[in-house]
């Protein structure tokens, strides 16, 4: 079989992979160039694509461009990198569509704002255009461009007619753009007069990294999804991490995803459609699935208790079955305990009664490999079913960007990156 980075590849609703387009891929380059182009059929021995950045698609919202999607237009989506390398490629996603839809020019670069520097097209089985069935999702041929961890890149996608609802991600805490017309070469911004905070078809970035690099995957709803930071802060607790990780003495390493959507639940699909269906339905594809992953950290619950009313017997079962998964993997999961939300409209003293259950679960049944108690690290010692005051994002449920800090200062670093590299 053909080396992955040289073949793009589908994988639909089943989780069956399809192979692709041809060998060689086509040569295309922007001005400014940073080393960058898409690379030819060829093996690269002693590597393997690690994801740096994803993020969780959903189907569309009811209204807006999810819900309309595009036609002849180009959607410069804006991401932060985890991990850095010298080799990527992107994944997009057709996974919630209800017809294929065409890519004709695909572009990736360094951002700056709206512009694009560096840039360099990007190829599919060495041709310039896809086109992804509904259900689907396909991954590049591998590009030369160097880039560092907790760098900003801009990956801009033209569809040449309309896509229908788009496979998006709504929460993303970031500025991205879009313009009329195919412009996603271009290395000016100015043709991307509208700006939007959400991603459009786009479902990861992967690097070429050595085999003793891994990504640590998390795996949760608002809380992981980054409510509670500024736009284009990047201050979620997984970027907190990640900057933690990238600080570190060398040695393994792991980049750190985030696989969180806001809304969602462990054991229930939640309405509006873009809250996401249920973690127990969506674990292989936005977690199992991510290139490279070592580790998982699961931090979700509060929406089954809350939205839902779900019992702390039901959602112990849930968690139970995401973490026998995961363990039938082969891969550590690492558990973390529901925050409080007391204060918050729908965050009574049922829901509190339910919460200390499942942490107390969480904490002692010995289903994790690890514990991640940020209960404890955010919670008011003199009142423990709400927020402490400097840690409250204004709501009573979502923390604030120094509560994500405090929460991921508190992981010992040595219970993610033991792993890497390991057999899995």
């Amino acid at each position: 079989m053909p080396s992955p980075i040289t073949r793009a590849s589908l994988r639909g609703r089943s989780g069956r992979r399809v192979l692709i387009g041809g060998l060689g891929a086509l040569l295309l380059t922007l001005p400014g160039q940073r080393t960058a182009h898409s690379m030819p059929a060829h093996d690269n021995a002693g590597t393997r694509w690690t994801a740096t950045w994803t993020a969780s698609p959903t189907a569309a919202a009811a209204t807006g461009l999810s819900a309309t999607g595009l036609n002849d237009q180009t959607v410069r989506n804006v991401v932060h990198t985890s991990a850095g390398g010298w080799m990527l490629r992107v994944r997009l996603t057709n996974r919630y569509g209800d017809r294929p839809v065409t890519f004709d020019d695909v572009a990736v670069g360094i951002a700056d704002g709206a512009a694009l520097g560096h840039g360099v097209r990007i190829t599919f089985g060495g041709r310039p255009a896809v086109t992804i069935p509904a259900g689907a999702d396909v991954a590049s041929d591998a590009v030369r461009l160097a880039v560092g961890p907790q760098e900003n890149l801009a990956v801009s996608l033209h569809t040449p007619g309309p896509t229908g609802p788009a496979s998006w991600h709504s929460a993303a805490h970031t500025t991205s753009y879009v313009a009329a017309g195919d412009h996603a070469g271009d290395p000016s911004g100015d043709a991307f007069t509208t700006q939007v905070t959400s991603w459009y078809f786009l479902d990861g970035v992967d690097v070429l990294a050595s085999p003793r690099n891994g990504a640590v995957v998390a795996l949760g709803d608002s809380i992981t999804d980054g409510t509670g930071t500024a736009l284009d802060s990047n201050t979620r607790w997984t970027d907190d991490l990640a900057r933690r990780i990238d600080d570190a003495p060398p040695g393994r390493r792991a980049s750190v995803v985030n696989a969180g959507i806001g809304g969602n639940e462990v054991t229930l699909d939640r309405q509006p459609p873009y809250f996401g269906v249920a973690a127990l339905r969506r674990l292989d594809a936005d977690v199992l699935a991510q290139p490279g992953v070592s580790a998982v950290i699961v931090f979700e619950g509060v929406n089954d208790l809350t939205a839902s009313a779900v019992p702390a017997t039901q959602l112990i079962a849930g968690l139970r079955q995401v973490a026998d998964r995961v363990h039938a993997a082969r891969l550590p999961v690492i558990g973390a305990t529901i925050t409080p939300c007391g204060g918050y409209p729908v965050c009574g003293a049922q829901v509190e009664e339910q919460r200390q259950l499942v942490n107390t679960w969480i904490r002692t049944s010995g289903t994790f490999d690890t514990v991640l108690d940020f209960d404890s690290v955010v919670r008011d010692p003199a009142q423990t079913d709400v927020l402490r005051a400097e840690f409250d994002s204004g709501d009573h449920l979502h923390p604030n960007a120094a509560a994500y800090q405090a929460m991921a200062d508190t992981i010992d670093l040595r219970t993610l990156t033991h792993r890497v590299g390991a057999d899995s």
